[in-house]
């Protein structure tokens, strides 16, 4: 934290990026020498998607269960999980517009965006009294944009950008200003508790949230060209993913001849993920009582087993190929005297935390804050 070293700076930054990659900042070619040599342009690429990630937080179902009114005829929750955040708030901006009984549709966040004329009727949806529609009579674009301005901060919306970024029609800006918008007041109608089990948001499974979650980030971070999943049990249904994520772990795992690369129904999903099955038993992994039918249909159980037993291979490779017991052997020997040893990482030992503090203390004894244990 002080007085760093080009060595600690390095590594606070490798950190950084590790940490960047697994909740989906897309970092090709980015290293820890971009930001040491100031590379505006992959600083700049970074900055922007993690700002957008910033705001777009609350862009969820789980933190705004509201969103489920935006939802479209037939759809349900796994369609709107799917949706990236500025998707939602292209159907949050329609919706507003729809109940303001006008005709445009916005079908992206820039040139469609450039007149108000769409921001202005959201805002006004918003609220009536702070956010008036007068500037529509403004012909002159910048003078409309500057009063649609006046209008958001009157909402207590924060000032980010300028009515020459908005005329501009500026994708990037555009997004942030609506993300600030919706956390400021989305103005979508609260759900009943009726409506909220209905749709099927009430999920006690903690335990599997937190493995989905994870997963999810370990994915993400592998930096596979082109692969980013908002989902774990529904982006992995087609077996192109998984079969992607094994190819990266083990690149003779699998076999790409039988493999469908626009898997567009359950047969050709099948079909994959049965591939994946097979590519898992290449590299070792028990496979016991799961089918490739058992991913396609997003068996909650048997995907978060398959995930966590690449995930585990992953890192036993990434260690020389080492067993479970050798860590277990290296783990009582570095914290040996301190805690008794543990058998194996079932050991109820590790419940209270102390073998891993020992542990990551013998690492680097730095990180331990010995005053809270």
């Amino acid at each position: 934290m002080k007085n760093m070293n080009v060595y600690q700076c390095k590594e606070n930054l490798q950190m950084g990026i590790a940490a960047a990659k697994g909740v989906g900042v897309k970092l090709i070619g980015v290293d820890s020498n971009d930001f040491i040599n100031k590379n505006p342009k992959n600083i700049l690429a970074f900055a922007w998607q993690a700002v957008r990630m910033a705001l777009a937080k609350k862009i969820t179902l789980k933190d705004t269960p509201e969103i489920m009114r935006l939802a479209l005829e037939g759809e349900d929750l796994n369609h709107l999980n799917k949706l990236p955040p500025d998707q939602l708030l292209l159907r949050w901006i329609n919706f507003h517009l729809k109940a303001a009984g006008v005709d445009r549709v916005v079908k992206n966040l820039g040139k469609d965006l450039s007149d108000s004329f769409a921001l202005l009727h959201v805002l006004n949806q918003l609220d009536k009294t702070k956010c008036p529609l007068d500037a529509l009579n403004e012909e002159d674009l910048g003078k409309r944009a500057e009063q649609m301005l006046v209008n958001s901060a009157a909402l207590g919306v924060p000032e980010v950008c300028s009515a020459r970024d908005i005329t501009a029609g500026n994708t990037k800006v555009n997004t942030l200003f609506v993300s600030y918008i919706f956390n400021t007041k989305h103005g979508l109608e609260e759900l009943t508790a009726e409506e909220y089990e209905a749709a099927g948001m009430i999920d006690d499974d903690v335990e599997g949230t937190r493995e989905e979650r994870t997963f999810r980030f370990f994915i993400n971070a592998l930096g596979i060209d082109g692969l980013y999943i908002n989902d774990v049990l529904e982006d992995c249904r087609d077996g192109l993913v998984l079969a992607k994520v094994c190819d990266r772990i083990d690149p003779k795992s699998v076999d790409w001849k039988k493999v469908d690369q626009n898997p567009n129904n359950d047969f050709k999903k099948n079909i994959n993920n049965n591939a994946v099955v097979e590519a898992c038993k290449n590299m070792g992994l028990k496979m016991i009582g799961i089918g490739g039918v058992d991913l396609t249909k997003g068996d909650r159980k048997l995907t978060l087993a398959t995930v966590w037993q690449i995930v585990k291979q992953y890192y036993l490779n990434l260690i020389g190929g080492k067993k479970e017991a050798d860590i277990v052997a290296w783990a009582n020997g570095l914290a040996a005297g301190k805690v008794p040893e543990i058998k194996d990482f079932k050991d109820k030992q590790l419940s209270d935390g102390l073998m891993m503090i020992h542990v990551v203390s013998a690492i680097e004894p730095r990180c331990v804050n010995w005053d809270l244990v």
